[in-house]
C-alpha cells in the first residue's frame, strides 16, 4: 500500500513537471538520499527525491472490529484496518550549479501538491481504488528538528519540504470469526 501511494505521487509529480517545463525524463525518484552504508544513492543529482521519513498510526479514528457479509449471508470478522499518516520528505538535489533550479524544481512540486490537497480514485483514476483518499498537509519542521532529520538521514541539507499524507489504510482481510447470518425467526403472531 505504502509502495502505490509513493508510486502515485510520483507519477503524478512527473508528468506535471514534464507538461509545465518541456522535460523529456522523469525527475521524480523514490529513493533514500543514503545508503546503509553511508554512501551517496547513485543517480539521484538532480533530481527530486521522495523519501518516507517516518509513519505514524492516525489516531483519531475509532478502530473496530468490522463485519463483511459473505455470499452465503454469513459474517465474517475481521480485524479493522491501521490508518497511517506518512511522513513524506521531497528534496530538491541539485548540486550547487543548480541551485535555483532546484529551487524553481522545488516551487512546482509545492504547487501542484497546494491546487489538490486531496486525491481520491474518482478525482484521479490511476491512484489505487483500495486508497479511500489521500491528504497532503505541509509539515513546518522547526530548523533545530530539520537539523535533526537530516543528521539522521546523513545527508547535506539541499532545499525541501515535508509533507504529512494523511490517511493511508492498511487491512489484510483475514478471516477471524465466521458468523452465521440470522435468518427468519419463524415466529407467529397470536390474534387475540
Amino acid at each position: 500500500m505504502l509502495d502505490q501511494v509513493l508510486v502515485f505521487i510520483s507519477n503524478l509529480l512527473n508528468k506535471e513537471l514534464k507538461m509545465s517545463f518541456g522535460l523529456t525524463e522523469d525527475i521524480v525518484l523514490i529513493s533514500s538520499l543514503i545508503n546503509l552504508d553511508g554512501s551517496i544513492t547513485k543517480n539521484i543529482e538532480n533530481k527530486i527525491i521522495l523519501s518516507v521519513i517516518n509513519l505514524e498510526q492516525e489516531r483519531n479514528i475509532k478502530n473496530r472490529g468490522e463485519y463483511l457479509q459473505t455470499s452465503k449471508g454469513s459474517f465474517n470478522k475481521v480485524n479493522p484496518p491501521i490508518y497511517l499518516n506518512l511522513y513524506l520528505l521531497v528534496s530538491a538535489n541539485y548540486n550547487s550549479e543548480n541551485y535555483i533550479e532546484a529551487l524553481k524544481m522545488l516551487s512546482e512540486v509545492i504547487g501542484v501538491l497546494q491546487s489538490s490537497k486531496v486525491f481520491t480514485p474518482q478525482s484521479n483514476p490511476e491512484l489505487d481504488t483500495s486508497i479511500e483518499r489521500l491528504i497532503f498537509e505541509t509539515y513546518n519542521v522547526p530548523i533545530q528538528e530539520l537539523s535533526h532529520v537530516w543528521s539522521g538521514i546523513g545527508a547535506k541539507y539541499v532545499p525541501s519540504m515535508v509533507y504529512k499524507v494523511r490517511m493511508i489504510g492498511i487491512q489484510k482481510g483475514l478471516v477471524r470469526e465466521e458468523i452465521t447470518g440470522v435468518g427468519s425467526l419463524g415466529t407467529k403472531t397470536k390474534k387475540g
